[in-house]
């Protein structure tokens, strides 16, 4: 299920990372392993707190962000997910379609809605998994 990226010998991660941003733990698990169904090492973050905490110290290639965090958003925490993390490819997740606009505008590169995972599925799809990647 979601875990810490594992590193192989030479310090490069042996799958790509995913941060997954959900406070709603059903959901965060479900998206988590969908995460990884697609070839992703996931790791968790309940608040867009955690989730900037996570970032700096993962820099992950994928983050997904459910935009209706209690205390800071996650429509809030897309910009600084991006200028930590600018190579990151960050999805936007609502309940609701309102406020999904917003997140393009504000630099997530996908949005979904929670009601239609199948399309988390199919953006996910589109994304391009390497072989290994490391941080500089």
């Amino acid at each position: 299920m979601l875990q810490a990226p594992t590193a192989g010998a030479d310090g490069c991660d042996v799958k790509p990372r995913a941060l997954v941003c959900e406070d709603n733990p059903t959901l965060r698990s479900v998206v988590g392993q969908l995460v990884e169904a697609h070839g992703w090492s996931a790791t968790a973050a309940e608040t867009a707190t955690d989730a900037l905490y996570l970032a700096a110290e993962l820099h992950p290639d994928l983050v997904v962000v459910d935009i209706g965090l209690v205390g800071m958003s996650g429509l809030e925490s897309i910009p600084r997910l991006r200028a930590g993390c600018p190579e990151a490819r960050v999805v936007a997740m609502s309940v609701t379609n309102r406020g999904l606009e917003l997140c393009l505008g504000a630099g997530a590169c996908a949005v979904v809605t929670t009601s239609d995972l199948s399309r988390l599925d199919e953006v996910l799809s589109s994304l391009e998994v390497g072989a290994a990647v490391c941080s500089g």
